[in-house]
């Protein structure tokens, strides 16, 4: 189900969407190891090596970063896609 809320105010207009489906963005979460990742401005960011609990890992051959599962947006098969663009995912980069 999807909400659209329109608020009207004196000078503009806000508009505020709402999705409330329950689709997960990805069904199988064991699917993604080893898929390569893209961060919401379309950046290749690495591979997946790990899912434990509700984080995702990913590798780039230097760094490590971990994410949320809620910060996935999706899994087309073949790539993961982020909801962060990689300027934020370079806040979550650790060395291993």
């Amino acid at each position: 189900m999807i909400i659209l809320i329109i608020l009207k105010f004196k000078y503009f207009l806000h508009v505020i969407y709402i999705d409330l489906s329950s689709e997960p963005a990805v069904y199988n979460w064991d699917k993604i190891i080893l898929k390569p990742v893209r961060s919401k401005d379309n950046q290749d960011v690495g591979n997946v090596i790990c899912v434990e609990g509700d984080i995702v890992t990913i590798h780039d051959g230097r760094y490590e970063y971990k994410v949320s599962k809620n910060d996935v947006e999706g899994f087309n098969g073949g790539e993961v896609f982020l909801l962060k663009d990689y300027t934020e995912l370079q806040k979550t980069k650790i060395k291993p």
